[in-house]
């Protein structure tokens, strides 16, 4: 709309100007009448104008000095002059402070619209001119934009890739001045969305606020850091904003406050957010740029340090690579998993996964990647055990919930719903008629094989006749009862064997025997050696 201000000292004159004007037809409003100059000025200042329509005789401040301020003011808005004829000449001195026309009164209508639609012809060609050079320069940011922080996009597509000082500056326009260089990783948390699996609408409205927020990040960020960087170069991916800096490496200990008051700052913005926490982490020193991909490298290692550490504090690399590796946590878990599938006990699972939670807890130096990877480990192993069509969607899906928990506890309870979700569907995939007896004939063995157990008493537990739950049990499982009981007490005794000081004798005993030659012939027909030397080969 192309908003017009009529000023004339004779009220009849601005009525008759609105009632000639062909307002509507030309995509145009009158904002306002006034009738000296100096009201005119104060409606200008207070709202813009694109035409003024004045007389050239008005109290005050008459015509021509009012077309002086304007033009001072705001030299887009176009004037027309309304003059009589004894005044032509002196209007025609106002030529020179860019009049766009004048009408001699009695105005005419004709004249009138006929100025009007020339003057909206020339506003609109100058509005679509400046949206084109809008879009234009937007046009060359964005792409400027996209070819330099593609630098750290190609890094996270291949971490190997080394950097050369020419590629920064040549490829991807990045300032360099062969100081340091330094990445920064910002990582946006939000466990309750992992747990609450959100429609694709409110998803939406998140990324809207994602965006939005980070555009606050980049904002603080290059505001705290313009002064110590020689360049910045940013990058968001969803939940992440990679930074890469290049400064003097005299300017360490700046770059470091500098950082920590970004952090400040971004704890000031989760207003904007729901329940969403920020953490940063600096990637180790880069001397030169091949060392840049170790930087990346090591700033994502220090961002799961939230873990363990939380999210106040900036995350600095840590060379260490964490306690966890040697203590094989997941060994005892894999053979929980594959007891808890055998007789898909739920609970079981679930309470292995809190006391890995505890045990955690008790090690000293423990890293947050590590412990990431052992949840994310936890619920892939089970996962990648059931005959499931969209396994890699499951698990991606799983992946990214355990990398929007900010603490260990939200980390585990995502673990635990996931585990205890894929469990409940295995459980409904086996729960018929034919299936759950041998499951629970499966699980009492798995529970009572030390003691003495024959097949007409399970039977009679399970309502069947012996004949039929042997048929059933040796279709189900594909091995016969006796078979199936000899190798779970077989395997059990491997274990004692190689991880325990027992003699033979009482290990035979705790697996269910009471002839130590019957056991030693049983084992030897299932492993295919004595006890004694298979505790040679793997104790």
């Amino acid at each position: 709309m192309i908003n017009v201000v009529i000023a004339d000292d004779e009220e009849k004159i601005c009525r008759l100007i609105m009632a000639l004007g062909d307002w509507d037809s030309m995509g145009m409003t009158v904002t306002g009448t006034v009738s000296n100059g100096m009201e005119a000025l104060e409606l200008l200042g207070q709202k813009p104008a694109d035409i003024l329509i004045t007389d050239i005789r008005m109290p005050g401040i008459n015509g021509i000095k009012l077309i002086e301020k304007v033009s001072e003011i705001s030299p887009s808005t176009r004037i027309i002059i309304v003059s009589g004829y004894a005044e032509f000449e002196y209007a025609q001195s106002a030529v020179r402070y860019g009049v766009s026309d004048y009408l001699l009164k009695p105005i005419n209508k004709s004249q009138l619209n006929e100025a009007l639609s020339k003057l909206a012809g020339e506003i609109s060609g100058a509005r679509q001119q400046a949206d084109a050079m809008d879009r234009a320069r937007l046009r060359t940011d964005a792409d400027e934009q996209t070819i330099r922080s593609a630098v750290i996009s190609d890094l996270l597509i291949d971490p190997s890739r080394e950097l050369t000082e020419a590629a920064l500056r040549d490829k991807y326009r990045f300032n360099t001045k062969g100081g340091a260089y330094r990445i920064i990783c910002v990582k946006l948390d939000d466990a309750a969305a992992a747990v609450r699996r959100e429609t694709s609408a409110a998803e939406g409205a998140d990324a809207a606020q994602r965006d939005f927020f980070w555009n606050k990040v980049m904002s603080v960020m290059n505001s705290s850091l313009k002064d110590i960087c020689d360049d910045i170069i940013m990058l968001t991916q969803s939940r992440y904003l990679y930074a890469l800096i290049s400064y003097p490496a005299k300017r360490e200990e700046d770059l470091i406050k500098a950082v920590r008051s970004c952090l400040s700052q971004t704890v000031s913005l989760r207003g904007i957010l729901r329940k969403e926490e920020a953490a940063y982490a600096l990637g180790s020193v880069a001397a030169d740029a091949a060392d840049i991909s170790a930087s990346l490298s090591s700033a994502e290692k220090a961002i799961k340090d939230r873990l363990t550490k939380g999210n106040l504090r900036v995350l600095e690399a840590d060379p260490s690579q964490g306690a966890l590796y040697d203590k094989k946590l997941l060994d005892h878990y894999a053979k929980v998993v594959t007891h808890a599938l055998e007789t898909i006990d739920e609970e079981e699972l679930l309470r292995e996964i809190e006391e890995l939670k505890t045990r955690i807890g008790s090690i000293s130096g423990v890293r947050g990647f590590e412990i990431y990877e052992l949840a994310r480990q936890i619920g892939s192993m089970l996962l990648m055990r059931l005959e499931l069509q969209d396994k890699n969607d499951r698990l991606k899906a799983f992946t990214t919930d355990c990398d929007n928990c900010g603490g260990i506890d939200a980390l585990f309870a995502v673990t635990s719903d996931f585990v205890g979700c894929l469990m409940k569907e295995l459980k409904a995939m086996r729960e018929d008629s034919s299936v759950r007896p041998i499951r629970q004939a499966k699980k009492y063995l798995q529970n009572h094989y030390s003691q003495q157990i024959s097949l007409e008493a399970i039977s009679e537990e399970l309502g069947l006749t012996p004949t039929y739950f042997s048929s059933l049990f040796k279709k189900e499982t594909g091995t016969g009862f006796a078979r199936y009981l000899s190798n779970l007490r077989i395997e059990a005794a491997k274990d004692l064997l190689r991880d325990s000081n027992l003699s033979v004798e009482k290990i035979c005993c705790r697996v269910g025997y009471s002839d130590v030659r019957h056991f030693n012939k049983i084992f030897e027909q299932y492993a295919g050696v004595k006890p004694a030397v298979y505790r040679k080969l793997y104790g």
